[in-house]
């Protein structure tokens, strides 16, 4: 009876010993600890192999927050708007800075003024919320059927939809200077147009909050394959300062849209995407599908802008010119985007064999 006792009393030590080693289990602290560090581990164990350790970033998320706040007032101050005030001009020459707000946090600045509200409906500047992919952005000029009317339609007719736009493209009646992109700058408030050149001269100082927040397309300064002629369309400029290049804009209208027989249209997009293997690109409205293929230009706009650069064109869409200048979208009978309906397009690219959705506000 003794040893018996003894032994249940052995049994019972062992069973708890057992039940606490048992329970680390992987939601345990120690387990997770060890989870999350083994890319530490790892990365020291080949650095040993390799060499003298690297020097580990020091830009930590939080740092990384403070530049983008200490951007976004830069922006906010240039620009004359606030994001906590809810206030912001889409219609003056400020408006690219709410415009480049987007581009950095992915969240658009909404309008105060319901018929400016339009201005990033028609943005055709894509970018994505994929943390692999925050600096690539898509130029796609027509992409609803209100761009359609802006940028598919020649010449450009007077409608409720390009109204909004004219000063931008003709200036105001009084002078005609077109409406680029503005800020005002100096101890005189002088307005300066906003460009590559004055953002690293004139505006230098005003702008430096923004060199590690803000990630756009290196500038490039030499001459586009078209002729251009100094042309402006609707965002034409605004997509000049983000490309990095003059006459970006300009060419993704007149060399972008093609016109086959039989009332069709053919849309263009350009892909700025450093270091990426690209393969499918599509364009999604209500659930359908607009198939993309490589520019017959491609080589010429890489060989402008870089290799990082990626043209594309559609294929065919049904498109009555007269109806989208008369802004009649009743009668738009279409069974492909960006014509189905009012509703926005998102642009959906395979890069490096992972699906990338774009948004343009």
């Amino acid at each position: 009876m003794k040893c018996l006792l003894q032994w249940m009393v052995v049994m019972a030590i062992l069973s708890m010993l057992t039940s606490c080693t048992g329970n680390m289990d992987s939601k345990s602290p120690e387990s997770i600890k060890v989870a999350v560090n083994n890319d530490n581990i790892r990365m020291d164990s080949e650095e040993k192999n390799t060499g003298p350790k690297k020097s580990v970033s020091k830009n930590t998320p939080e740092q990384a927050s403070k530049k983008v706040i200490a951007c976004q007032k830069a922006l906010e101050d240039r620009g004359q708007f606030s994001i906590k005030d809810g206030t912001v001009d889409y219609q003056s020459g400020l408006r690219i800075f709410p415009l480049l707000n987007f581009i950095m946090t992915k969240q658009s600045v909404p309008a105060n003024h319901t018929e400016q509200s339009v201005f990033m409906k028609d943005n055709p500047i894509f970018v994505t919320r994929n943390d692999k992919y925050a600096n690539s952005l898509v130029f796609a000029t027509i992409h609803s059927q209100r761009t359609g009317v802006l940028n598919g339609v020649v010449g450009f007719p007077d409608n409720e939809v390009t109204q909004y736009y004219e000063p931008m493209v003709f200036g105001e009646k009084t002078g005609f200077t077109p409406q680029v992109p503005v800020t005002d700058a100096g101890p005189l408030n002088k307005a300066v147009e906003v460009n590559r050149e004055t953002w690293g001269n004139e505006l230098g100082e005003l702008t430096k909050p923004c060199n590690d927040a803000l990630i756009l397309p290196p500038t490039k300064k030499a001459t586009p394959f078209f002729k251009y002629n100094g042309k402006i369309y609707p965002f034409s400029k605004e997509i000049d300062f983000v490309a990095g290049a003059e006459g970006v804009g300009f060419g993704l209208v007149e060399y972008g849209n093609r016109y086959p027989e039989g009332k069709k249209i053919q849309i263009p997009i350009l892909l700025y995407c450093p270091n990426c293997s690209i393969e499918n690109v599509v364009m999604i409205q209500d659930g359908v599908e607009l198939t993309f293929k490589k520019d017959q230009y491609n080589d010429d706009w890489q060989k402008w802008l870089g290799k990082e650069w990626h043209a594309f064109t559609s294929e065919e869409i049904d498109f009555d010119e007269n109806v989208f200048a008369e802004v009649d979208f009743a009668s738009i009978h279409s069974k492909l985007p960006p014509f189905i309906s009012q509703n926005p397009s998102t642009i959906q690219v395979t890069i490096n064999g992972e699906q990338v959705e774009f948004v343009n506000h």
